[in-house]
């Protein structure tokens, strides 16, 4: 029982001391993680020890009924414990002791220490190695243990130098400085990342030249272990915590310099110490530069830093993000207003929309293309005038104005500029304003918390308005005319040659007709997915293999809802009030997965003809072996786009979702693939299928409906024909 209560689950514990290997630089492929394992085992006495540090770390974690600690980067501490203590002690009983006692000290300290860097928005990376690795030192100079003589590596003599210094200073951050361990290492970013291999290699350079213009040998400990600090500062600041940019590559750039000096200073400070600087030089350069450039410095940083993840992965997040009105650069909108309004006036309009209201948007109602009826003499003879104005977003009224009079049409009152208005303060920490309301229409208090689509008022001519219209705009400041900010509106309907196009991130320009569509409640209900919800399709291949394949639902321990396969594939599924989206695919291959999500990216819940347009992954497209090569070589230059359409189907009685979706190179698209869905109005998705060129090389419909029994639940499954 002992044995089963800390070797059990076996798998997850091999899967957990693998990972570990590349866990403070993300790594997620097997192989790039077992290539780091590989290149430790360069210098078997120290490998061997790191495979103790790892083992102990975790083991500890279990016996303290720890699920994981500081995000798991507790076990690359504990494994880079073992291989300080490998690399500077030689074979000994007690240096093994010591690489065991690495895993509770790594797992103490670490989710000590990164509480506290928690708070300050800081990653705890390798930190706990620094205190456990100089405590494990220290204990290690008191027992008198013998010391390792690393042996010197094999000359290579045709690489050249710089080529040789740059894999020593890569292998150096997994204690084996040579041109092989190093080798592994590149290969394992590589393989992982190509965006965090230029990185590499950018503060490499840097860090020789610093060398250089500081006089200081390259080929030294001192000058090779400021390389190796340089490369982890570029990787950290300018590709694991934020979206490859040109800021990015610029910050990255900065922090490598910064490094190589932080390291030799360190280096000859703790030299009459005895002691090494391990990673501390580049750990306290990350540190500076993301405390010293957070949110609050400047409105440039204010999304600079995000979730650490693999550049590729923050890249395609990033735009697939901005391409469904989330865009960290602007602030997403409901349409103040109920059925179809124009836009009178909007970014940089010439009439008032000039620095610093440059972003605001001016609407007003045409009825046949005319504003007004008759001459317009009154203010009741504007289709817009007392129209309901909604509330396009939730937060806290922090000023409202109620008792200016309207204007008679072609008249202004240049002394209260924005007229009767409702200020917004939202959880962004800005202000949405909506003006020229009309005298005595607002139903809004301070201090009252709205929501969107809540009654604030009616459209009206107060303020600087000749002629009725509602002004919205986002500003930074509390003060009324506080400069604006970027906003846009999510889940409206813009006219378009042929029909219109539901939009997440749509900045409307002047003349546009903006709606806000009303959602279908059928298809809500229909395409609901609550948690242990089972499809079952079935799904025919190209070569004519007919199978069952089951989707279900489930909820991870982070409150994220899922869609699984029974193969572990999964993808994470988002509800709205107005659509229903698939994001951030993860899991083993899964062609059949794949293809749902590419069919299915994003549902509008909405019962009118329109289309829309998505950025999914490349992953996700059936791509040839080249094109697939391509988009792994050059994620930056190579991106997916997928234009949707949706039609009623009159003899099937279902909506048709057609899609046709791209591989762009700089933009040109070069490869096309296009899907299919059946939506019917109250059901789930009944069929979908991919064709690429003439040929089907998915096609799936719906056999069954059930629920995942639980305990001392039952499921059940019902087939499709028979669902009421």
């Amino acid at each position: 029982m002992v044995a089963g209560k800390y070797f059990g689950g076996w798998r997850k514990f091999i899967h957990d001391f693998v990972y570990g290997y590349g866990s403070f630089m993300f790594f997620t492929r097997p192989s790039a993680n077992l290539l780091l394992l590989a290149c430790t085992m360069m210098r078997p006495w120290v490998g061997l020890l790191g495979i103790i540090g790892g083992v102990s770390t975790l083991l500890c974690r279990r016996w303290l009924g720890l699920v994981m600690v500081a995000g798991g980067l507790e076990v690359a501490n504990g494994i880079l414990a073992g291989l300080l203590v490998g690399y500077f002690f030689g074979p000994d009983w007690r240096t093994a002791v010591l690489a065991v006692c690495a895993g509770p000290f790594a797992v103490l300290v670490s989710a000590a220490m990164g509480a506290a860097l928690l708070k300050h928005r800081l990653p705890l990376l390798s930190g706990s190695f620094v205190v456990v690795g100089g405590l494990l030192l220290a204990v290690g100079r008191a027992l008198a243990l013998p010391w390792g003589v690393p042996a010197p590596p094999p000359p290579i003599e045709w690489l050249p130098m710089p080529l040789a210094e740059f894999l020593k200073a890569l292998g150096g951050i997994y204690l084996t400085r040579t041109p092989a361990g190093g080798a592994l290492v590149l290969a394992a970013l590589a393989l992982s990342s190509r965006t965090l291999a230029v990185l590499a290699a950018m503060g490499f350079i840097l860090a020789e030249l610093a060398l250089v213009v500081l006089l200081v040998p390259v080929d030294e400990l001192a000058g090779s272990s400021a390389a190796s600090a340089a490369i982890m500062a570029a990787i950290m600041t300018g590709g694991l915590f934020t979206t490859p940019s040109l800021r990015a590559f610029g910050v990255a750039a900065f922090s490598a310099v910064c490094a190589t000096v932080v390291s030799l200073s360190l280096f000859n400070a703790l030299w009459f110490l005895a002691l090494p600087a391990l990673s501390l030089p580049f750990l306290l350069t990350t540190w500076l530069v993301m405390y010293a450039l957070r949110p609050e410095r400047g409105a440039q940083w204010r999304h600079y830093w995000g979730f650490p993840a693999l550049p590729e992965r923050n890249l395609e997040a990033a735009r697939q993000a901005e391409a469904r009105g989330l865009s960290p650069f602007s602030i997403p909108l409901k349409a103040p207003f109920a059925g179809t309004w124009t836009v009178y006036q909007g970014y940089d309009g010439e009439h008032t929309h000039k620095v610093p209201w440059e972003h605001a948007i001016d609407f007003h109602r045409l009825v046949d293309g005319r504003a007004c009826r008759g001459g317009g003499e009154r203010l009741e003879d504007y289709f817009c005038f007392g129209l309901s104005v909604r509330s396009p977003a939730g937060g806290r009224v922090v000023a409202a104005c109620s008792d200016l009079p309207d204007n008679p049409p072609g008249e202004v009152d240049v002394i209260n500029n924005w007229g009767n208005h409702v200020l917004i303060a939202i959880a962004s920490g800005d202000y949405v304003l909506l003006a020229h309301l009309r005298r005595g229409s607002v139903t809004v208090k301070v201090g009252d918390d709205v929501v969107p689509g809540q009654p604030l008022g009616q459209c009206g001519n107060s303020g600087r308005s000749p002629h009725p219209h509602l002004h919205l705009h986002v500003q930074s400041g509390f003060a009324l005319g506080s400069s604006t900010r970027p906003f846009h509106l999510s889940g409206v309907c813009i006219e378009v040659a042929g029909g219109r196009r539901f939009d997440l991130n749509a900045v409307p320009a002047e003349g546009d007709l903006v709606s806000a569509p009303v959602v279908s409640e059928a298809l809500r209900r229909g395409l609901h997915m609550p948690i242990a919800r089972r499809l079952t399709y079935r799904a025919a291949e190209p070569d004519g293999r007919v199978r069952d394949v089951t989707i279900e639902v489930d909820l991870d321990p982070t409150n994220q809802f899922r869609l699984v396969t029974e193969g572990g594939a999964a993808v994470s599924l988002a509800e709205t009030d107005s659509l229903i989206a698939l994001y951030s695919r993860s899991g083993p291959p899964d062609d059949f997965l794949d293809g749902f999500v590419l069919a299915n990216g994003y549902i509008p819940l909405i019962d009118i003809e329109a289309e829309w347009h998505d950025v999914p992954p490349t992953s996700l497209l059936p791509l040839p072996r080249l094109l697939r090569g391509l988009a792994w070589l050059l994620p930056a230059l190579v991106s997916a786009r997928s234009r949707y359409r949706k039609e009623w189907d009159t003899v099937h009685l279902v909506w048709r979702h057609s899609g046709e979706h791209s591989l762009c190179l700089a933009g040109t698209p070069v490869w096309r693939c296009r899907t299919d869905a059946m939506v019917p109005e109250g059901g789930s998705i009944s069929s979908f299928s991919l064709t690429v060129g003439d040929r089907v090389v998915l096609a799936a419909n719906l056999a069954s409906v059930g629920i995942k029994g639980d305990t001392g639940v039952p499921g059940w499954d019902v087939p499709i024909g028979k669902v009421v």
